[in-house]
């Protein structure tokens, strides 16, 4: 563990001890036995001091703990801070923190400047002592927040001065604050001509492996599906029925290039998107996203691959909560050209942009194979859920 070392009022101290020196000296010239007695003990404390200061935090070290914390915005958690000191006690010390205002610590008092908060706590430790600073944090905002700087600043024992150590390592540990999740009430409906394993009451397709009961037959009716024993027990006739299914996965599109009145817009489809993950993962629904920020991969876009359950969940919410509007940004429309040459239009398409007529040609290409919904929640300036526009099949 490497540390810097700040002096201040050392020179005072120098300058005391060679003044003590010399009037120590001077009273033993003079044979004054108590005032040389004196002379040595001002002088012995202030040799001490400097030794102490030589030493002390050399040896300490800040121990790895948990390296993420997760919240939610308004929820609190601790920050624990481990430290094992060396052979030389730390007396009095104050420990100052700079962390990225992501989340904010709950004390007294606290500067926030340039999206950081600094704030201090007091720290001793004794010889060979394990010591936990313990700060209670709470969630701020969405995103990620890392400890630029961490510093120890240690009084000196007698009169003015202190040693300020900084620091220079980097501290792993950080805290993610998801994004605000709203509900979502709403349905998103599945694609009724595709071919999948989600129950859907008027669908083309049946499992065959999910019989449900019989019916009459009818002269429609393969050969295969009559139910002979069903057919024996009622002396006519019976049908096998089997669980009507379809396709249901979902991928949501996102415009982060445009801007509506608000001021927020970036932070409001970052919302949208994960109460959407939020239902999907309620529902059970596959679901994948789409940002049109630069990314380096195959995609060159921001992708979220196709998932479900609630490790795709966490996973989608920390891909979010670590989004930055300052990132470059390609054209919507090249990424829908990408998204559609790379096949991945799954049954279900949630556009969430506010300028959807730029867009008519594609959607309604698209249209005529999938379950389209564009979702303009932020026009008006209200963005509630019940400001969804949704449509199916839209611009036909």
């Amino acid at each position: 563990m490497k540390w810097t070392h700040y002096e201040e009022g050392f020179k005072e101290v120098y300058q005391a001890m060679g003044i003590t020196l010399m009037f120590f000296l001077a009273s033993l010239i003079a044979k004054q036995a108590l005032l040389g007695a004196c002379f040595a003990a001002g002088l012995a404390i202030l040799v001490f001091q400097n030794m102490y200061y030589s030493k002390v935090g050399k040896d300490l070290k800040l121990l790895p703990q948990q390296q993420r914390s997760r919240f939610l915005i308004g929820s609190e958690n601790d920050l624990v801070l481990e430290f094992e000191n060396g052979q030389t006690p730390i007396w009095n010390g104050m420990l100052t923190l700079s962390i990225q205002d992501a989340v904010m610590p709950v004390v007294d008092k606290m500067d926030h400047f340039s999206g950081i908060f600094d704030f201090s706590v007091p720290f001793s430790a004794g010889k060979g002592e394990k010591v936990k600073v313990t700060i209670p944090l709470t969630g701020r905002k969405r995103g990620l927040s890392r400890i630029v700087r961490l510093t120890i600043e240690i009084p000196h024992l007698f009169g003015g001065g202190s040693i300020l150590m900084e620091l220079d390592d980097f501290v792993r540990q950080e805290s993610l604050v998801y994004p605000k999740i709203v509900p979502f009430t709403g349905i998103l409906q599945p694609a009724a001509f595709k071919p999948g394993e989600v129950e859907q009451r008027h669908a083309l397709f049946h499992d065959v492996f999910q019989p449900v009961g019989t019916r009459d037959y009818v002269p429609s009716d393969r050969f295969d599906q009559i139910h002979w024993t069903a057919s024996a027990r009622m002396q006519k006739l019976q049908t096998k029925e089997f669980l009507p299914v379809t396709s249901q996965s979902v991928m949501f599109l996102v415009n982060g290039v445009e801007k509506s009145n608000a001021l927020d817009d970036f932070e409001k489809k970052i919302e949208r998107l994960a109460s959407y993950a939020d239902y999907c993962t309620r529902k059970n629904i596959p679901y994948s996203i789409a940002l049109n920020l630069l990314a380096f991969g195959e995609t060159l876009y921001m992708y979220v691959e196709t998932g479900i359950g609630k490790a795709h969940y966490q996973k989608t919410l920390e891909t979010l909560a670590q989004l930055s509007e300052r990132k470059a940004k390609i054209p919507f429309e090249n990424m829908m050209q990408r998204v559609e040459m790379a096949g991945l239009l799954p049954p279900t398409i949630v556009l969430i942009t506010h300028e959807p007529e730029r867009y008519d040609q594609v959607i309604k290409k698209w249209s005529k194979f999938n379950h389209v919904v564009v979702d303009c929640f932020y026009e008006g300036g209200k963005g509630n859920w019940d400001r969804i526009d949704s449509k199916e099949n839209v611009l036909n």
